[in-house]
């Protein structure tokens, strides 16, 4: 029998919680949509879905999306949810490989103004987390069964700011609080933006040097690489004195004279194999107004809302390293999961996997001393991998800047052994 649609709204300790129960694309599991509106005037957006195996004991996964400013259901619906739609956003179907497989998910559209989530804007990454943890914690007051379940942070992209951050955050309040304690288990960040000044380093490698070829002339790769050292200078001035104007100066440049000169390629940046961007036909499908009464959503959708993005590169957040909150993570003992689809430019697999070997932490000298090795799946290479202290490293072969979109059954795999604590 299908649940009843019924709209549901509570009043919370300080905020208040209005939602629906939808049955879109697996009516087996248990769903909940709506809105948390939070004290500050916020009115964050959420999916949860609960897992398809065991949701009283299986782990609790918040998604967040990177932008920073773009919604998490671009990963609901192509990456890792229960829900697909086809090339003309017509319908919904089941996707085989949704990571609801082994762990409830919760879906979060923040900070306000991306996807359907609206009102008081954050323009950091360190306003962003405060108000996502608020999120979670209001999340679980109205839902406490999911309260003491294992709790892991995953995400890709700009979330590479946001995961490390949030984590760190938890670390912090749990130490103030019993009645409010998040069980913090692991994070895991795909082709994530977490520290520029390393990764900027790797730029002109993967434009000019990867094992797909070179995609700019010989002429422009040069520019590349005669402007990162200044670039990198300016970065390291940022991450001294942390000002704004430090932060701002050393991103409009790196922006200008080394990562945007790729551009001049017409490759994607997410795909170094083409020229053409992934499209977003989930877009058609969540924004038909039967669908939107279904899973109570408001207002105008955004699925990438460059006005959130422009608001955090004007505080100099984007220039900002989140590698140190990695680390703090790692010496709490809270392991962490980077993975890197090898045909990214954004956030492309040299520089993640760059960031990691330079980062200091307990464990640098048993990470530093892995050696990459195949990745196995399936009896196939899938890519690359390397472990150690605590932090795992997987390059994964011929995907792009979202790799389950490209290699779900890979993916799955992938966060399948982590979470589980398997190599």
């Amino acid at each position: 029998m299908p649940r009843h649609h019924s709209y549901i709204k509570r009043q919370l300790n300080g905020a208040s919680i209005r939602y629906t129960q939808p049955t879109l694309c697996d009516p087996s599991v248990v769903q909940y949509s709506g809105y948390i509106d939070l004290p500050g005037g916020q009115k964050y957006f959420f999916w949860f879905f609960e897992s398809r195996n065991n949701p009283s004991n299986d782990p609790f996964t918040l998604w967040l999306q990177g932008g920073p400013g773009c919604s998490s259901l671009g990963a609901l619906f192509q990456e890792i949810g229960p829900c697909q739609v086809p090339d003309d956003g017509s319908q919904a179907f089941y996707n085989e490989y949704t990571w609801t497989s082994l762990t409830n998910i919760l879906f979060l559209d923040q900070p306000a103004g991306a996807g359907y989530s609206k009102g008081t804007r954050a323009n950091s990454t360190d306003e962003a987390v405060g108000l996502a943890y608020d999120f979670v914690q209001y999340f679980f007051q109205a839902f406490p069964k999911y309260s003491t379940l294992p709790f892991h942070i995953f995400g890709e992209s700009y979330a590479g700011h946001f995961i490390p951050a949030l984590g760190s955050y938890i670390l912090d309040q749990n130490q103030l609080t019993t009645s409010n304690y998040i069980n913090l288990i692991s994070a895991a960040i795909g082709n994530g933006i977490v520290d520029v000044l390393e990764q900027v380093q790797y730029d002109e490698t993967m434009a000019c040097n990867s094992s797909y070829g070179s995609v700019l002339p010989e002429s422009d790769c040069q520019r590349m690489q005669q402007n990162t050292p200044a670039c990198v200078s300016l970065l390291e001035k940022c991450d001294q004195t942390g000002t704004v104007k430090d932060c701002v100066d050393a991103t409009d440049f790196c922006s200008a004279n080394v990562e945007n000169i790729y551009k001049l390629s017409n490759h994607s940046i997410y795909d170094i194999r083409t020229t053409q961007n992934q499209g977003s036909p989930y877009t058609k499908f969540i924004t038909r107004p039967e669908i939107m009464k279904e899973i109570n959503a408001n207002g105008h959708f955004v699925r990438c809302a460059s006005t959130v993005k422009k608001q955090f590169y004007a505080t100099g957040d984007y220039a900002r390293r989140f590698s140190p909150d990695v680390a703090k993570l790692l010496n709490n003992n809270i392991p962490v999961l980077v993975y890197a689809g090898d045909a990214d430019y954004r956030a492309n697999w040299y520089g993640c996997l760059g960031w990691t070997q330079a980062l200091q932490f307990d464990g640098r000298d048993a990470y530093q001393a892995s050696a990459l090795r195949p990745w196995i799946v399936d009896g196939a290479e899938a890519g690359q991998t390397k472990s150690g202290g605590g932090l795992t490293f997987v390059r994964v072969y011929e995907a792009g800047h979202k790799v389950p979109a490209y290699k779900p059954v890979q993916a799955l795999q992938m966060i399948t052994n982590f979470i589980n604590n398997q190599p």
